[in-house]
């Protein structure tokens, strides 16, 4: 269960408290990766580990790796996102799932929780659903006047104003600048994808048993789907580990 303090409202005199939304109730169907979250990863990934981007969902989208918070959403490497979701240790969980591809809208999504250090398997949807009821609950937006409405925008329309008016106060990044920004991103996953191949390689006894057992177990429903993606799984990490 979630560790965020309840809400404490007061209408017509009389105080309520609401509870926060957690996963286990919010979302149906959803399973809990017997995993954590390996360091560096969502680092990697342009996520701070900040209270207001305490959910992170994650699929695949729009040809690469989708990061979903509750301020909106990027794409970013698919090369840390498949370090993980195609791991061995991970991709047993995730068989009969469609995160996304380059064909396909994500049917299932994975969902991490920075704060409980934990990460959800669930239908997309209700993901995407949940990430809204966080946001309401967590950090519901201000009730304004018109007056404050009409100055926030007056303000936003003077900044874009200064913008024209003013190019060079933002200066792009010169050819070396962005170079040398390439460079850091570029060892940051390397880095990123190092740390999360060893931390998920810790996982692989336990997981290699669990995918065993349940081929056993599909082969004595007559799972043929499941039988194929399980043996194919086992062969590719013998096949590495050789």
């Amino acid at each position: 269960m979630s560790n965020q303090q309840p809400h404490i409202t007061c209408h017509s005199g009389r105080f309520y408290f609401e509870s926060a939304p957690n996963p286990q109730t919010e979302i149906p169907n959803v399973y809990l990766l017997p995993i954590r979250i390996p360091s560096k990863m969502l680092a990697a990934l342009q996520v701070e580990n900040k209270p207001a981007k305490r959910y992170i969902a994650l699929t695949y989208q729009a040809t690469n790796c989708y990061v979903e918070h509750i301020y909106g959403a990027h794409t970013d490497s698919f090369w840390v996102y498949s370090a993980y979701v195609d791991h061995f240790a991970v991709a047993l969980h995730l068989i009969g799932c469609d995160l996304g591809s380059d064909d396909s809208y994500p049917v299932y999504g994975l969902l991490f929780d920075q704060q409980q250090n934990q990460i959800w398997l669930g239908p997309y949807r209700h993901i995407k659903a949940f990430l809204e009821k966080w946001r309401d609950y967590a950090y519901p937006q201000p009730i304004l006047t018109p007056e404050q409405r009409e100055k926030i925008e007056q303000n936003f329309q003077e900044f874009l104003e200064e913008l024209r008016q003013n190019p060079d106060k933002f200066p792009p990044l010169s050819a070396q600048e962005f170079g040398e920004l390439i460079q850091i991103r570029m060892k940051e996953q390397e880095e990123a994808i190092l740390a999360i191949t060893e931390y998920l390689d810790q996982y692989l006894p336990e997981a290699l048993s669990l995918a065993e057992r349940r081929l056993n177990a599909a082969k004595n429903n007559e799972e043929h789907q499941v039988m194929r993606s399980l043996t194919s799984l086992i062969y590719r990490l013998k096949q590495q580990q050789n």
